[in-house]
């Protein structure tokens, strides 16, 4: 199992900070929300239609270029790595290979 130090942010949500894992099945996403205690989202391989590189302004996640997800429903999912650019390219690869099987 993978696991990335991550920002994310999903649709009209604000970003998070946590840890992003690669696991069997799907990805699974881990942060805090403060004195609500941890948030862990899940998202399946299989609900992922497409991966790129989001460029644009929009698609940037705290002015870095991100991993964008675009999901089968719920709209584009948008990861930033906090480690670097170069994990950048390796989680995209990976993800386009573990949403393809």
């Amino acid at each position: 199992m993978s696991s990335y130090a991550v920002l994310w942010s999903e649709p009209w949500q604000e970003v998070e900070a946590g840890k992003l894992e690669l696991e069997t099945g799907g990805l699974r996403f881990e942060g805090s929300h403060g004195r609500l205690g941890a948030h862990v989202h899940r998202v399946g391989y299989r609900e992922i239609d497409r991966v790129r590189i989001g460029l644009g302004a929009q698609e940037r996640l705290r002015g870095r270029p991100s991993v964008v997800l675009d999901l089968a429903t719920g709209g584009p999912l948008r990861i930033g790595l906090v480690d670097g650019p170069g994990l950048r390219a390796e989680l995209a690869d990976a993800l386009t290979r573990l949403s393809a099987r």
